[in-house]
């Protein structure tokens, strides 16, 4: 048999070299190239894109207000394997959100928001579906049926002693708000969600605000794997401690959500949002809607949506209030203004809804805590579901898009020394709250808009009239500078930790 021989001619060594370096340059520079049409930005590193630029102490969303001064008001930026851009100004925001409310309603995939949502079985990550919206319906009709007043405001009535026995202890010296803060919160939110209130010290309450806290810590800081997928591989001892944490959150809501199947009657009105989504279940089990994938309710989306308005309502509205008393502290004018107010207006009597057009120093001081110290600056990321543009710029479709509600609560344009703290600005010349002002989304807008709002609004206007109708906040002796200063940047910006002293304005609160 006659043996063939092949033979090869392979490149010298050198010439594997400049291959590979040809390879390993052209992939850099795909790697690296702005896709046609999009904003000018910032020259992104390979791999990491401008990740770099947004580690530290400086928070994103002023990193990206000082580029907007380069590259104007919407830029591109890479985000590890993704190609992003940032609104900056109200116009735009305006045309993206509220123009072209579709375009860009989406959300990315993210590697901790897919694991921690079930692959977007929730409303707040989920993507505008038909399925995703009829689960907004839901919860956004219960919500402004629980922030109604009457029913809003018997909450209140049942949480207030309890609130004057925890602040009767808090004037005894100084003490970190928080407490005091997250137990009103917590109650009104869980009465919401749940149907019943916390007493004080409760281990119910400190389990969920515990590990709610932790929750929001971990979601909020920022994972590599969401931006360069490869690293999902990469050991994270960080991940497992955020799993146990989610964990731990999710056991205390399914606890909620089994107590209530027990006690669950389809035939009797809701009185919480379980109850309406256990019935809205039910209904579509007995009419054979299972199959329905536009009506279907399942299981994991009741556990996510509960999880989902539980953690966002406690979130914003304790952060929200946190910043007020450590604004009011730091102007001391403009709480002893709203306390005058309050006596002309209602007295002694304790606060309702209906009072909120009858307090207009007061409404105009809660929106300007939240323009001063933006809760959620750069709300929740958007994406491009279709080639668009904004501005004389092109969108490819999946581009990520981020919306700077900081930069716009800072826009010089629109507010007059936007870094003092100013409540008249939301006023008129004839003392009445200016509801609308443009550059001022602090619930952010459009078909994303935050399905909480209503209840946030109410519930923050209560807490704060009745604290205020009855306490003096102040700092403690030896305390220099302001007491509103940002915290580690987050999802959510919260203020450093920090103590008040109260003290009682009468003899005995108004409950």
């Amino acid at each position: 048999m006659t043996r063939m021989i092949f033979q090869f001619d392979f490149p010298s060594s050198p010439a594997w070299l400049l291959l590979l370096a040809i390879m390993v340059a052209t992939w850099l520079y795909i790697n690296v190239r702005r896709p046609p049409g999009l904003p000018p930005g910032p020259f992104p590193y390979p791999i990491i894109g401008s990740t770099f630029d947004l580690i530290g102490d400086v928070p994103p969303y002023k990193t990206f207000k000082r580029m907007s001064e380069t590259y104007g008001n919407v830029f591109s930026i890479k985000l590890g394997s993704y190609w992003a851009v940032v609104v900056n100004n109200y116009e735009l925001v305006h045309e993206v959100l509220l123009t072209k409310p579709n375009d860009c309603s989406g959300r990315p995939r993210t590697f901790l928001f897919d694991w921690y949502t079930d692959d977007k079985q929730d409303i707040t990550a989920a993507q505008p579906t038909s399925i995703w919206k009829h689960h907004r319906m839901l919860a956004h009709s219960a919500i402004r049926k629980f922030a109604s007043g009457e029913y809003l405001q018997n909450v209140t009535e049942q949480i207030r002693p309890l609130l004057q026995e925890i602040m009767t202890e808090k004037l005894k010296g100084p003490f970190d708000p928080h407490d005091v803060v997250g137990f009103a919160v917590y109650n009104a939110i869980a009465t919401m969600c749940f149907g019943h209130r916390y007493e004080v010290n409760d281990p119910r309450l400190n389990n969920i605000m515990k590990n709610s806290r932790k929750v929001v810590k971990g979601l909020g800081n920022g994972w590599t794997a969401d931006f360069i997928p490869w690293f999902r591989h990469v050991p994270n001892p960080y991940f497992y401690i955020f799993k146990k944490d989610a964990a731990k959150f999710h056991s205390l809501i399914l606890n909620e959500i089994e107590c209530h199947r027990e006690s669950f009657d389809p035939d009797l009105p809701a009185k919480d949002l379980l109850d309406i989504l256990l019935k809205s279940q039910k209904e579509g089990e007995v009419e054979g809607k299972l199959d329905d994938v536009e009506n279907r309710l399942t299981n994991v989306n009741i556990k996510q949506i509960m999880s989902d308005i539980f953690l966002a309502g406690v979130d914003t509205q304790t952060t929200t209030l946190l910043w007020a008393i450590a604004c009011l502290v730091d102007n001391p004018n403009v709480q002893e203004r709203i306390k005058r107010e309050i006596d002309e207006v209602i007295g002694d009597k304790p606060p309702i809804l209906s009072d909120r057009g009858k307090l207009p120093y007061t409404e105009a001081t809660i929106m300007e805590i939240m323009r001063f110290r933006t809760v959620a600056p750069l709300a929740l990321v958007h994406r491009a579901l279709v080639d668009t543009t904004i501005g004389s710029y092109t969108l490819p479709a999946d581009t990520i898009v981020l919306i700077n509600l900081w930069a716009l609560h800072n826009d010089q344009k629109y507010w007059q020394s936007p870094e003092k703290f100013q409540p008249e600005r939301f006023l008129d010349s004839s003392n009445t709250v200016i509801q609308r002002l443009p550059s001022f989304l602090p619930f952010s807008t459009g078909r994303r808009v935050c399905v909480g709002e209503s209840l946030a609004k109410a519930n923050i206007f209560l807490t704060i009239v009745w604290l205020i109708q009855n306490f003096i906040f102040s700092k403690p002796e030896g305390v220099e500078g302001p007491v509103a200063v940002h915290d580690k940047p987050g999802l959510v910006t919260v203020p450093k930790s920090y103590k008040v002293l109260a003290n009682s304005r009468n003899t005995v609160c108004h409950i």
